[in-house]
């Protein structure tokens, strides 16, 4: 199993065990409604987490994607997906992974970031450039509905995307 650069904290990955709910969100996100799953992504998703914490990559990627099945409209299940296939060497599939991550309704920033630098690590400078002008975006728009963590965990993202797309 190999470590790339992206660190892995539970932070990172918004876990909150609390609650059922919170945990199939991602924690932290409550959805604004709540879309009938095929099957529950809680136990797969959490799982998943859990071997993500624990280093065994391969157990997280399988896990995470049964919850990815379960549910594909939470992004912090691709997000958590696309750092395990990172943390994997799997460069490619992460990719995918965070791609799928900022489509959704609910993406979390780190996911933006994540994005830009797995896409510097694959040569692709444009799409890096893309996800940091998608953060200036967000942070023109964030006005007072914003607190104070949000802007600046987006101002985070951006400082260390700017530092891996400086010349």
């Amino acid at each position: 199993m190999r470590m790339t650069s992206f660190r892995i904290s539970a932070a990172a990955i918004g876990l909150a065990f609390a609650s059922q709910a919170h945990a199939q969100m991602g924690g932290g996100m409550m959805p604004s409604s709540d879309p009938a799953p095929q099957a529950d992504a809680t136990v797969p998703y959490r799982n998943g987490v859990t071997a993500l914490q624990a280093g065994d990559y391969p157990t997280a990627i399988k896990e995470l994607r049964k919850a990815y099945d379960a549910n594909s409209l939470d992004g912090n299940i691709p997000y958590a997906l696309g750092v395990a296939y990172a943390a994997d060497g799997k460069k490619a599939d992460a990719k995918k992974a965070f791609q799928n991550a900022v489509r959704s309704s609910n993406a979390p920033i780190p996911a933006y970031l994540q994005l830009g630098l797995v896409a510097i690590e694959l040569g692709e400078r444009d799409l890096a450039t893309k996800q940091y002008a998608v953060l200036q975006k967000k942070l023109a728009k964030c006005d007072a509905k914003c607190g104070d963590d949000e802007k600046a965990e987006i101002k985070a993202a951006m400082d260390q995307l700017a530092v891996k797309l400086a010349p």
